[in-house]
């Protein structure tokens, strides 16, 4: 079996395995209603740098998450063909706004050196 990986985000947020992050990221998901903006700083500073490690995963000129950078995060429902589901959404700068896998970061986050 395998060691458990800790996690360390960039503003020294760490948790001892990816699980503890990712029930901490659900949890914190389930406190906000849909449409509400984050507005806890320890949550936008957790999003914000969850966010910094995603994007550091993207390919070289490949767009970011962040984009022209982060005006403000929000939950959100996200609907698909059928399948809806509620996410985090970065909202940016220029207005646009794009929704961002939380497990996916995590998955990210728990693979840095």
């Amino acid at each position: 079996m395998g060691k458990a990986k800790p996690v360390r985000l960039p503003n020294d947020r760490l948790w001892g395995k990816k699980g503890d992050a990712h029930l901490h990221f659900k949890d914190m998901l389930a406190r906000y209603p849909v449409g509400e903006r984050i507005m806890d700083k320890q949550d936008e500073s957790d999003l914000a740098a969850l966010l910094q490690v995603y994007d550091s995963a993207v390919p070289s000129g490949a767009p970011t998450k962040s984009g022209t950078g982060v005006a403000f995060f929000s939950k959100q429902t996200n609907r698909g063909e059928g399948y809806s589901t509620d996410g985090f959404h970065v909202h940016r700068k220029d207005g646009t706004q794009i929704d961002f896998s939380y497990p996916d970061a995590l998955t990210v986050a728990a693979n840095l050196p």
